[in-house]
């Protein structure tokens, strides 16, 4: 496939990441993670600019950003991300907070981590009775950071949680026993069309069958 070196082709990632998921699901019964969608985007970007202009490391402790990528000379950041989708619903966890001392800070750290990367890459497992769905999706990073996010009056503080207010795009709560973390709970139809890329399904009875297939090609 041709190396295009000026912009992300959302079209040959989409075909581009298919593949590599469904090869990895081929050849293991292990479900895609956090640092093994870190390694599938990985991998599609060096397949599609070259391994100089792209920069990962799995045990980064950097903040939001996992991936570097170089495109015509332009760096772009990104964050990948895994979630679930239950009945409709993505569901994602993020920042824990506990550093900050009250939601005003928690929330001007929000809107000051997403204004450090340029989108997200988010891998959403949806788990059926025969087989597993993996929605691909890819989002500008303010889009998790609306400004109606950010802003304390939107707001409520529970017994359990500080818990954003109804009324807007997607719900969220940051959990006091769970170190402040930031939760999203986010319709699947608030992502525009472009930005659902792909979907990808793999039957549970096909997850592996390549260990099988090349233990049987080696040894027998």
């Amino acid at each position: 496939m041709k190396k295009i070196k000026n912009r992300l082709d959302n079209q040959q990632f989409s075909e581009i990441i298919q593949a590599l998921i469904k090869f990895r699901s081929e050849n293991t019964t292990i479900k895609i993670g956090d640092v093994s969608w870190e390694e599938l985007i990985w991998a599609t970007l060096v397949f599609m600019f070259g391994k100089d202009d792209v920069g990962w490391k799995s045990a980064s402790h950097e903040k939001s950003v996992d991936i570097r990528v170089k495109i015509g000379g332009k760096p772009l950041k990104i964050s990948a991300k895994g979630g679930k989708i239950d009945n409709g619903m993505l569901i994602l966890s993020s920042y824990r907070l506990t550093t900050f001392n009250n939601l005003n800070e928690k929330l001007k750290f929000i809107r000051n981590q997403h204004s450090n990367f340029n989108f997200y890459f988010i891998c959403a497992k949806e788990i059926k009775d025969e087989n597993i769905i993996y929605h691909i999706i890819k989002v500008p990073s303010k889009r998790l950071a609306p400004s109606w996010l950010t802003k304390t009056d939107n707001w409520t503080k529970t017994k359990n949680a500080y818990e954003l207010k109804k009324g807007f795009g997607f719900s969220a709560k940051i959990v006091y026993k769970m170190s402040n973390q930031l939760w999203y709970s986010i319709p699947i139809n608030y992502f525009l069309p472009e930005e659902r890329l792909t979907t990808v399904s793999i039957l549970f009875s096909d997850l592996g069958k390549g260990l099988m297939s090349f233990l049987e090609k080696k040894f027998n």
